[in-house]
């Protein structure tokens, strides 16, 4: 099997409406974060298949007009998730039925898969992190769109799956399969760990489409079956059964205190209070109790009881988890020391910070197998770029790093090539929430050179002598930028470390790239970054940099993964001793 695609299949009891998407987005983003490729088959928003069927129906008798209408709501669901993603930062891309190349014969309504383009799904995963692929549909050998029959996004799932050697997640409303309907209490329903295909045809057809457990079944395919931000699962394979010993996980909503309501900040809230069932926002800190405090794309409005200007007072409420999202070394820095001093857990995206004097204190916290400091989003933005150096370094080590690490500044050297001046760029990155107000660390390169140093510090451990020399982009003009684009090359601010005679190097500044490097395929505020391993593997990395969604996004990967490691504690603390010599 192939560890590094997983596909995950998101059926209409998970995506009941558009509002769900974050959702999925969140999962996904797990997975990337994981270091795996994902391709993610979605079935239509609840309701929309069974009110497409009544409109086809009442205008035309042909099984294949009809099939062509209802395959229009996963369509619509997966154009609509892909684009999420990439508003979120994440390089994704919807791929149709038909350039998948998923063919398949029988009835138009109840059709076999027979093949698929696996090529052309393992070209496009090297360029993109998400593949979007809809569910339930397939074309027969004329090029008409046939149906897998009810429920089969998860046929469709596997198919992908097993032609593509890769993991197989089955996404529901509920985190495995089990004895009977878990929503009856009387039932006492136990969850497998572990089931046999036999046993799951015999129970699980209600769960898990029959005709997907018949072709798992006969490729001896095993996949899980599980729900959104779980740790816990069902393994579908040969078997033996297995009940689960802890049935559920612990779910308690985090408390959660959230310092800074900026542009990030606002974006951090609105993904907290879509979670109520996972998240209670207890304390907000902000500057100006009387600023509007409203998110209009997500149309909320920050309650004014939630605000505080009283950081030392926030910070000492009764809560799991501080989120930090001001910036600045000081006092920032004593404010998170503080906070997980008195036990908090804190994530933050300041790489300011974690790249100050205040590491030496702040990094005890971030050690271990729970650690309750987490700045995954310090660097990168929505990509997943330390937690992918990390597991690299651990792996085979890392031998070079290259990459495009700040989106101002790229953004602002695209608009140089279309022949706006300094000025006007830098003030068009501003407007466009890609620069702070202040935008001199961008400029002079010192934001990518704290970010190269926390990269190298990933890379090459915390003993590791780091030289770096930093350039920014001050001083740039449109006509310097023109000249280099009409030479077919592109001007980019590059940051890169590595280990050279036992001494660890870095520098960030301007390089003319031609087009077949992989870094000067960024555009706009898009982060790249190209990981040499010490095994020669070469892995790359693209997405949004910066801006609301994408930062906010990385800062709840962080925070969906400590409450995850959490649940697995509590969850350890449940489990009964294992019963021995009985």
């Amino acid at each position: 099997m192939n560890p590094s695609i997983v596909v995950l299949k998101f059926g209409s009891s998970v995506l009941q409406t558009e509002a769900d998407l974050p959702q999925a987005i969140d999962e996904i983003y797990r997975e990337w974060r994981a270091g795996r490729r994902v391709i993610a088959v979605v079935s239509a928003f609840a309701g929309h298949t069974d009110r497409r069927f009544a409109e086809t129906r009442a205008v035309t008798t042909d099984l294949h007009e009809q099939a062509a209408w209802v395959a229009g709501g996963e369509e619509e669901s997966g154009t609509k998730l892909a684009a999420a993603l990439v508003a979120h930062g994440v390089s994704a891309c919807y791929v149709d039925a038909r350039a998948a190349g998923l063919r398949a014969h029988g009835e138009p309504h109840e059709s076999t898969p027979v093949s698929l383009n696996a090529g052309y799904l393992r070209d496009h995963l090297q360029d993109h992190a998400v593949l979007v692929v809809p569910g339930f549909i397939a074309h027969d050998i004329q090029g008409r769109t046939v149906l897998l029959g009810r429920g089969g996004s998860d046929l469709t799932a596997l198919f992908v799956a097993k032609n593509l050697d890769a993991r197989c997640r089955l996404l529901k409303d509920v985190d495995g399969v089990y004895e009977s309907d878990p929503a009856v209490v009387e039932n006492h329903a136990q969850r497998f760990n572990r089931l046999s295909w036999r046993t799951a045809l015999e129970i699980g057809g209600r769960i898990i489409q029959p005709r997907a457990l018949q072709f798992a079944q006969s490729h001896g395919q095993s996949f899980e079956v599980a729900c959104v931000d779980s740790n816990l699962s069902t393994l579908v394979d040969a078997g033996p059964d297995e009940i689960a010993t802890v049935l559920h996980e612990t779910i308690q909503p985090l408390r959660v205190v959230l310092l800074g309501l900026g542009t990030v900040g606002l974006g951090v809230y609105a993904h907290l209070v879509r979670r109520p069932d996972l998240f209670e926002v207890v304390r907000v800190v902000v500057r100006d109790l009387d600023k509007p405090r409203r998110i209009e794309e997500a149309n909320l409005e920050v309650p004014k009881a939630l605000l505080s200007t009283d950081v030392w007072d926030a910070i000492a409420q009764p809560a799991d988890l501080v989120i930090e999202t001001i910036g600045g070394i000081e006092p920032t820095g004593e404010i998170v020391h503080a906070a997980l001093s008195r036990g908090r857990a804190v994530v933050t995206a300041n790489k300011a910070l974690i790249a100050s004097r205040w590491w030496e204190k702040l990094s005890r916290f971030a050690a271990g197998k729970q650690p309750r400091l987490k700045f995954g989003a310090a660097v990168g933005g929505a990509v997943p770029v330390l937690e992918t150096v990390t597991a690299l370094a651990r792996q085979s080590g890392v031998v070079q790093v290259r990459a495009i690490l700040n989106g101002t500044c790229n953004f602002i050297l695209d608009q140089l090539e279309q022949g706006i001046d300094f000025d006007s760029a830098v003030a068009l990155a501003q407007s466009n929430g890609f620069a702070e107000a202040d935008p001199h660390d961008d400029l002079v390169g010192l934001d990518a050179a704290r970010k190269l140093e926390l990269i190298a510090r990933a890379a090459f451990g915390e003993a590791a002598h780091f030289e770096l020399n930093v350039r920014g982009i001050v001083g740039v003009t449109a006509s310097q930028a023109a000249l280099v684009r009409e030479d077919g090359l592109s001007l980019k601010l590059v940051g890169t470390c590595e280990r050279d005679a036992g001494h660890i190097r870095g520098v960030v500044k301007l390089y003319e790239l031609p087009a077949s490097d992989f870094l000067s395929g960024a555009r706009a505020e898009q982060n790249r970054v190209e990981i040499v391993g010490g095994n020669g593997q070469v892995v790359r990395l693209a997405g949004k940099g910066a801006g609301r969604w994408p930062t906010a996004l990385s800062i709840l990967g962080d925070v969906h993964e400590y409450l995850r490691d959490r649940r697995l504690v509590d969850a350890d603390e449940q489990s009964p001793p294992a019963v021995v010599n009985a």
